[in-house]
């Protein structure tokens, strides 16, 4: 916040830090206040898994959209730009920037207070070409925008390389949140969250005088976090699933090793990981975008009573809606970072050969499904038209067995041989959004060929 308002401050400011170390959290915050003093010019929150969230070609026409909101003097010039030429959101970043950002707030008078731009999680942003695209233009171009730019993510190669170059160094306030003791302020979120748990709970806890946990154990828990808030609040959900007592849910994390790894290998080790389980789990991790309990269990050929049952194996790790209509999400992209990262998950580890059930069954759903010449209005369906041929991309890229190779192709075959393939094409050619996909297309030649 004092960056924001300081008269010399730097353009650009860059939060950096590991996972789980409440950068979102921070971001989030930081745009209410900024809201609540009328200086958020517009925010953008990238996330991994959510459709357009996870992408960036949309970026630039949400944040002029955002300060045509925020800054109401900008709107007709923004208007006008794109009447004069309706192509703009297809253009360059660097001409969309102009003509929708740095122009139309050209020619209006900001006041004093600089308006500020929040970014949150660069690094879950699929395109990393744009994004040290993104990073390089702002540097080089922030001298030209009447902003200043609030940017939060991990420190990976491709946005940590993008901060060091000459420009980005010279514009660039840089805040590690690493270097920041948290121990403290864990020890005070933990004794909140168990105080509340106790309270809430008094018949559990009727036998146990003094404290709870004592503060030793609360000391040693906030040394496991190893300063990821995460940690902690994986911890308090863990401990109140419901699948044991709070004492001694509490006393196997006091057991375990350092991290949140360890915390993560222990939900999953109490959970009954049959068929089902694996296959609910693996695909909501390598969906693209998260789909309802009901859509999912369509998806999977499973009663949305079986989805919810064995999410609830694992609800101290991941969002179960309130109804069937609501969509799942992992409570941490490190989660997802876990399970797609063998030497970490170890015999938990998801492979991305498990995107080659997803093709089988959206290839299945199109044969059976497809039958009219426009995208089908189910969820699942849908998802399974729009979504297969990146999926395919990925499973070829990960298909490592000939069975399995073999087992799409023979799908594939299935599938182009019958009414709905020549009724997707149909559709996908009058798609103006559908260009990546035809792009996909590309791919289901080498694996015919397997």
């Amino acid at each position: 916040m004092n960056w924001s308002e300081g008269k010399d401050s730097h353009p650009i400011c860059w939060l950096s830090g590991p996972a789980g170390f409440g950068k979102s959290a921070i971001m989030q915050t930081v745009a209410e206040r900024l809201k609540g003093k009328g200086n958020l010019a517009a925010s953008f929150f990238f996330l991994r898994g959510a459709g357009g969230r996870s992408k960036f070609e949309r970026f630039v026409t949400t944040i002029a959209y955002h300060i045509s909101l925020s800054i109401p003097a900008s709107r007709p010039f923004i208007q006008r730009a794109l009447q004069k030429d309706p192509t703009i959101p297809s253009q360059s970043m660097q001409d969309q920037l102009r003509e929708l950002v740095t122009e139309p707030l050209g020619h209006i008078s900001l006041g004093m207070n600089p308006f500020v731009v929040v970014v949150d999680a660069l690094d879950e942003c699929d395109d990393r070409e744009s994004i040290r695209q993104f990073i390089n233009l702002l540097a080089g171009t922030c001298g030209d925008l009447p902003l200043r730019f609030l940017l939060a993510s991990r420190a990976e190669d491709h946005i940590r390389q993008a901060f060091t170059s000459d420009a980005a160094q010279s514009t660039t306030y840089l805040l590690e949140l690493e270097r920041w003791e948290a121990g403290s302020d864990i020890t005070l979120f933990l004794r909140s969250k168990f105080d509340g748990i106790r309270g809430q709970n008094p018949r559990l806890f009727q036998d146990t005088h003094g404290e709870w946990p004592p503060s030793q154990q609360l000391i040693a828990l906030a040394e496991k976090s190893e300063g990821l808030f995460v940690f902690a609040a994986t911890v308090v959900y863990f401990v109140t699933d419901g699948k044991g007592s709070p004492q001694e849910k509490l006393r196997q994390v006091l057991d375990s090793h350092l991290g949140l790894d360890p915390l993560y290998a222990q939900v999953l080790s109490t959970a009954n990981r049959d068929n089902a389980f694996n296959k609910v789990l693996s695909t909501i991790i390598y969906l693209h975008r998260q789909l309802s309990i009901t859509a999912l269990a369509r998806f999977l050929d499973l009663s949305p009573e079986v989805v919810v049952d064995r999410l609830a194996e694992i609800q101290s790790i991941i969002k179960i809606p309130a109804d069937n209509s609501g969509s799942v999400q992992v409570n941490h992209a490190s989660f997802r970072d876990f399970l797609l990262d063998e030497e970490r998950s170890k015999r938990y580890y998801l492979p991305s050969s498990n995107e080659t059930f997803i093709v089988v069954r959206s290839i299945t759903i199109m044969a059976k499904e497809f039958k009219l010449d426009e995208w089908p209005s189910c969820d699942a369906e849908e998802y399974a038209c729009r979504e297969w041929c990146s999926h395919l991309a990925g499973a070829i890229r990960g298909c490592t067995s000939r069975d399995r190779a073999i087992e799409i192709s023979e799908k594939l075959q299935m599938f182009t041989r019958c009414d709905a393939f020549e009724s997707w094409i149909n559709t996908v050619l009058r798609d103006v959004y559908s260009y990546e996909t035809m792009s996909h297309l590309r791919n289901i030649k080498p694996l015919l060929q397997v």
